[in-house]
């Protein structure tokens, strides 16, 4: 196998395939790439950890076809690291692959391509095509509150559903916060969707990078996996085999109790009172009276804050704590000039909404203080 192929591309594609390697691992072909040229001009690139496989190309002038695999973040360092814009990468019988611009020179350990998992491009399944952007805006919205997953009390990763009214709904929730965003069935033209599925965590980061620079893509499921294909790339997960927990049930219908905030003025509020929490003192009280919200917040090393916003509000004085990280999280992706928060008392969770952005609600577990 021998090609020389632009920079920028390679770039690209190597950093495009990353997350998809498996960094922790007793199988050594998990940290590296499948490399295949092919005598058209298309270079092929795959990765996998054997739960989320990318597969990707690009145009090479092809001087040999073949393939290998060798090490995708040492392939990065090293393409990063050359100043000329083109780079030269022969693999040869000896196991190594060897990359050469200008006067560089470097050579890696590979493995045989033989090696290297098979990953099903599922080219029988059906898909459809899907509203880019409001995909994109449905994981935006939700992916902060996907649990890590060392975090075992919740599934790791992002309820997708249908709704009675046959739309589609987007629930994360790390069992402190939740958010879910509601879009249109037409976002999803021809998708038939009868059941709940969960998208892992790692793989809703990786659909979310993708379509940040894609215009075009296609959407299909079958029982275990969800396949997503653009124009240059494919992405395939296994679904997650769990169960989300009953989140409709911790959500008040009724909510008596409500003000309305420019979102231009809450949250660097909010940035302000935060500098004087740390990991132990987390809190920012909400302090709200008439026409007033003060925003409070304390640590007995460092000191104590506290901003007031003006408000139109006359009802009861109402106080509850809230992780300021969570609600600055949750404002951050509201594309809306207003934020209304809504709530029954210092017990139930606090509601947020964006009053432009009907689709969006996120809830936030108050804290004792």
């Amino acid at each position: 196998m021998k090609f020389q192929v632009e920079k920028a591309s390679l770039v690209q594609v190597l950093q495009r395939i990353q997350s998809a390697t498996e960094k922790k691992t007793t199988m050594p072909i998990l940290n590296n790439c499948l490399i295949k040229a092919a005598e058209d001009g298309a270079v092929e690139f795959s990765a996998t950890d054997l739960e989320l496989n990318l597969w990707t190309k690009i145009g090479a002038q092809v001087k040999t076809e073949g393939k290998t695999t060798a090490s995708a973040r040492k392939l990065l360092e090293i393409v990063r690291e050359i100043p000329q814009d083109r780079i030269s990468l022969e693999a040869t019988a000896g196991s190594r692959l060897i990359l050469k611009a200008g006067r560089s020179r470097f050579e890696l350990s590979t493995i045989p391509a033989e090696d290297f998992p098979n990953i099903n491009l599922y080219q029988d399944l059906p898909l459809t095509g899907c509203d880019t952007a409001v995909f994109r805006r449905a994981l935006q919205k939700t992916l902060y509150s996907i649990p890590m997953e060392e975090e075992t009390f919740t599934a790791p990763g992002l309820l997708w559903h249908p709704t009675e009214e046959n739309d589609f709904r987007f629930v994360s929730s790390d069992g402190h916060r939740l958010a879910y965003y509601e879009v249109p069935a037409g976002a999803f033209p021809g998708l038939e969707m009868t059941r709940e599925i969960i998208v892992p965590r790692k793989a809703v980061q990786e659909i979310h990078r993708l379509l940040e620079k894609e215009t075009e893509a296609s959407i299909g499921m079958d029982e275990n996996s969800l396949v997503i294909r653009t124009p240059s790339t494919f992405l395939s997960t296994l679904l997650l085999d769990a169960e989300f927990p009953e989140y409709e049930m911790i959500i008040p219908a009724e909510r008596p109790f409500g003000i309305t905030v420019p979102s231009d003025v809450l949250y660097p509020a909010l940035k302000r009172v935060a500098v004087v929490t740390d990991l132990t003192y987390r809190h920012v009280k909400f302090n709200i009276s008439k026409n007033s919200l003060e925003l409070e917040s304390g640590n007995p090393e460092l000191g104590n804050a506290n901003d007031i916003i003006d408000i139109d509000y006359d009802g009861e004085d109402f106080s509850v704590a809230f992780n300021v990280k969570y609600v600055m999280d949750c404002i951050s992706v509201m594309e809306s000039p207003t934020i209304r928060f809504e709530w029954v008392d210092e017990f139930h969770g606090g509601i947020f909404l964006a009053p432009e952005d009907p689709g969006y609600l996120s809830l936030i577990m108050p804290m004792v203080v």
